[in-house]
């Protein structure tokens, strides 16, 4: 294995000559990319148009084949049995929705599965033996068993991947307005108590353990942009505004390769694609900000820097320098998390997930993996999640939450159909208006 010892240097460099550590509050100015990024889906040739919903539908078989007949819960993606992640059933939720609208399966098909999930995170108490998966305070641990409903090991009760579950029940909720899945999916959201994980800093705590009650809060820009606003737009127990103040006091911008400031967590160099993508497969930020950024324009300037950090990475290592996109995902040796140093491990679904921001580069990228590699990364549901061909290897598994992020991203692009209905909920317009969000263009 080569070493990633000169990506580091590199790395250090920047960050010395260029100052990247300083903390400020209000986006520095910096190039606009926007002036670019005229791709859309209705520009594409026909062929390109195929190859996308290819990509999409076949990312979708992930999440409808695989589960309990029982509960509708089960992930593909886990190497151990049994094991459901909350985070993948949440991208699962709005994946059935999106098949609904594009016709993959009927809608009498998506009720019934979306209804069987729904009931699974719902304790009927008027039921003497009603299966409902276990949390605490309304939020639920981040590994359950499928069978049971249970914690699964020692997991934790995570704010992030309850998160993502309750953003997939929204847009259920406004997907069948005025079915039971719209009363259900009202219920779980309703009855998650935020003001139970909130620290005295004001900050909402990452996670809780029987064992070890409550960890800090997380500072600094990270996916957990999404976990704040879904607390400050819960009808029932929602945490203060000035929550959100105390959040984003704690951003770092950086600018390594003049390309425009973005954010990360720490101002660290690690813009990894995950945490720009995930809050926007629902939250659609393109034309609005707060006082403190345009997290649209955060996105594209650090998924840009993502594809520049690949690309010297390819450069100094002697590797392909047409591939890129650094996220969390599976690695030769294991899970490749936040922070881990890049080595040349890429994900096409960080690729698919940066259409909508910047599709000119990302586009060329996702067409290269498929046609150069595909028959070693492409299976029915789609990419395995990532390869390194420096190491020669590809990976033959999934990461559901990869999974997800590829099928709704891609779904925004081609039609913004997350966004439309998940923008609409009232819950989500409060949210946004008490962290100062505001229209800055049509």
């Amino acid at each position: 294995m080569k070493s990633s010892l000169a990506l580091i240097s590199v790395c250090c460099l920047a960050m010395l000559t260029l100052g990247i550590g300083s903390c400020q509050i209000v986006q520095p100015s910096g190039v606009t990319i926007h002036s670019i990024y005229f791709t859309t889906w209705d520009t594409l040739n026909p062929n390109d148009k195929r190859l996308l919903d290819k990509i999409e539908k076949a990312a979708f078989e992930f999440f409808w084949n695989g589960v309990d007949p029982n509960t509708g819960l089960g992930d593909a993606s886990s190497s151990v049995p049994n094991r459901v992640s909350i985070a993948t059933e949440g991208f699962a939720l709005s994946a059935i929705c999106i098949a609904d609208t594009r016709g993959w399966i009927t809608y009498r098909e998506a009720y019934q599965r979306l209804l069987l999930i729904l009931n699974s995170f719902y304790r009927d108490t008027t039921k003497a033996n009603d299966f409902y998966v276990q949390g605490h305070d309304g939020l639920f641990y981040h590994f359950i068993n499928s069978e049971t409903g249970q914690r699964f090991g020692n997991s934790e009760v995570s704010t992030i991947d309850s998160g993502i579950l309750f953003a997939g029940m929204l847009q259920c909720m406004e997907h069948f307005e005025g079915t039971e899945i719209d009363t259900l999916a009202r219920k779980i959201y309703e009855a998650a108590d935020w003001n139970s994980f909130l620290r005295p800093d004001g900050g909402i705590a990452g996670a809780w353990t029987p064992e070890n009650g409550f960890s800090n809060a997380f500072t600094g820009y990270n996916e957990y942009i999404l976990v704040y606003l879904l607390a400050m737009g819960s009808p029932t127990h929602p945490i203060p505004a000035s929550s959100w103040n105390t959040w984003v006091s704690t951003y770092h911008f950086i600018n390594p390769y003049g390309t425009g400031a973005f954010l990360t967590p720490g101002g660290a160099l690690t813009p990894e694609a995950y945490l720009y993508q995930f809050p926007a497969c629902w939250f659609n930020f393109n034309g609005m900000r707060d006082n403190y950024a345009d997290y649209w324009q955060n996105a594209a300037n650090a998924l840009t820097a993502n594809r520049h950090l690949c690309l010297i990475w390819a450069r100094q290592n002697y590797a392909d320098t047409l591939l890129w996109g650094w996220t969390a995902c599976d690695g030769e040796n294991g899970y490749l998390g936040y922070g881990v140093p890049f080595n040349g491990t890429v994900a096409p679904s960080a690729v698919a997930a940066s259409l909508p921001f910047i599709p000119t580069l990302a586009l060329p990228t996702l067409k290269y993996m498929y046609d150069k590699y595909s028959d070693k990364i492409w299976t029915p549901y789609g990419f395995t999640d990532s390869f390194n061909p420096e190491e020669n290897w590809y990976d033959t598994r999934y990461t559901g939450i990869d999974e997800g992020n590829m099928v709704l991203m891609l779904e925004n692009f081609r039609s913004g159909g997350v966004w439309n209905e998940f923008m609409n909920i009232p819950y989500i317009q409060t949210a946004l208006q008490k962290a100062g969000f505001h229209r800055t263009r049509p």
